[in-house]
């Protein structure tokens, strides 16, 4: 039996789906987590980070956890204690990425052979919790402050640009808030990317500054 720990969410409700026969467990239940774990060989984690190591502390001794965080730099404590990975694909492109990610200097020996077992057919991308990070640093930081930033108003008119604007400005209202958040603020490289996006921001005010 598998444990989808925040089985409600949007990676957790993915997961029920996957997995069908697992035992969930959320806000209305987690009082039953450690029941739950006793019959389970495997538990993922699809929870924000602070309630990720909270659950982990508390369960010293089950070794069957699976983090999913996006940001593996944080979980580097746990190393040799559980499996890291990061699936690439939610509820709106399951089916369209099979992607996951493997983060290999985390994850316990022999836990790439569970993850092709659990995930058949899926496209393993083997990584270091950093490479990880820089990864994410791209691919997800970048958009999601992009959506942090983006605000619209209740203009009926669309323009193709305009749609994918607002696909960005989407995202933080798709994601679990806390979920969003630590994916920007605790990526070691989300900094670095602000000052890049800042100093592109700056530039163009001078160039509009110069033409007028």
């Amino acid at each position: 039996m598998f444990t989808i720990i925040g089985s409600k969410g949007n990676l957790g409700s993915l997961l029920m789906r996957i997995f069908p026969g697992s035992g969930g467990i959320d806000l209305d239940n987690k009082e039953d987590t450690q029941e739950y774990l006793l019959k389970s060989e495997y538990a993922f984690l699809a929870v924000p980070l602070k309630e990720e190591k909270r659950i982990i502390s508390e369960n010293p001794t089950f070794k069957g956890f699976i983090d999913l965080s996006s940001v593996k730099s944080e979980i580097m404590e746990y190393k040799n204690k559980l499996i890291s990975i990061h699936p690439l694909f939610g509820p709106l492109s399951y089916g369209k990425i099979r992607d996951l990610i493997f983060i290999k200097d985390i994850s316990y020996s022999g836990s790439l052979e569970i993850v092709k077992q659990l995930f058949p057919g899926y496209n393993i991308i083997e990584m270091t919790a950093d490479e990880h990070d820089r990864l994410i640093g791209e691919i997800m930081v970048k958009p999601y402050i992009f959506s942090y930033i983006s605000t619209t108003n209740d203009s009926q008119i669309r323009t193709n640009s305009y749609n994918r604007y607002l696909d960005i400005c989407n995202i933080k209202k798709e994601e679990n808030p806390d979920i969003f958040l630590d994916t920007i603020i605790l990526n070691k490289y989300a900094p670095e990317i602000i000052n890049e996006m800042s100093s592109k921001l700056e530039d163009l005010k001078k160039l509009i500054k110069d033409r007028g």
